[in-house]
């Protein structure tokens, strides 16, 4: 309430300063001085009744401003500790990436040398099944040529016989063997 009536009288003390004088629009040397004494009086009572809270505003003011520059520049070295680590991990990521490509790569290659191993493996023993299956065939086959060439030359003995030995010849040669063997009838 002091300060509103305070207020109330520094806004009128000029007014009523020109009411003293009696109102006179001439130009007069004291109400010059009365002027600047007012002024002056008026600026006295500005100051001793604002100084404090205008000092008080700009002091809060200034440890805003500080505040805000202290939390700024914390914000900014924070960011730049996470763009260092975020330009860390990358590089890590870009390392894990290459490593992880070169180990996919080594693994390809190894997966094909398996391959051409196993196929190549496959393929010798498939080789080997085939030869021994030949030559397996081939063996029975000689065994049946030698089956049928036996046969075939009983065959031809036997009508070659057939035809050199007669009736006669052939009791002769069945007593003779008889006779070999030690049988009589």
């Amino acid at each position: 309430m002091n300060r509103y009536y305070l207020a109330f009288v520094l806004l009128f003390l000029p007014a009523m300063a020109f009411a003293a004088t009696g109102g006179e629009h001439g130009y007069s040397l004291m109400g010059f001085v009365w002027r600047v004494i007012v002024f002056a009086v008026f600026v006295f009572i500005l100051f001793k009744v604002l100084k404090k809270p205008l000092l008080d505003f700009l002091n809060k003011r200034t440890e805003d401003i500080e505040n805000a520059i202290e939390n700024a520049q914390k914000a900014k070295e924070e960011a730049e500790v996470e763009l260092t680590n975020y330009k860390l991990k990358l590089k890590q990521m870009e390392s894990e990436l290459e490593t992880m490509k070169e180990r996919s790569r080594k693994q390809a290659e190894a997966e094909k040398e398996k391959i051409v191993s196993d196929a190549s493996e496959s393929a010798e023993k498939l080789q080997k099944s085939t030869e021994n299956m030949i030559n397996s065939e081939l063996e029975k086959a000689k065994a049946e040529l030698k089956k049928e060439t036996a046969k075939l030359a009983f065959q031809l003995a036997e009508k070659k016989i057939e035809k050199q030995l007669d009736d006669d010849s052939q009791k002769k040669l069945i007593k003779n063997y008889i006779s070999k063997i030690g049988v009589t009838n």
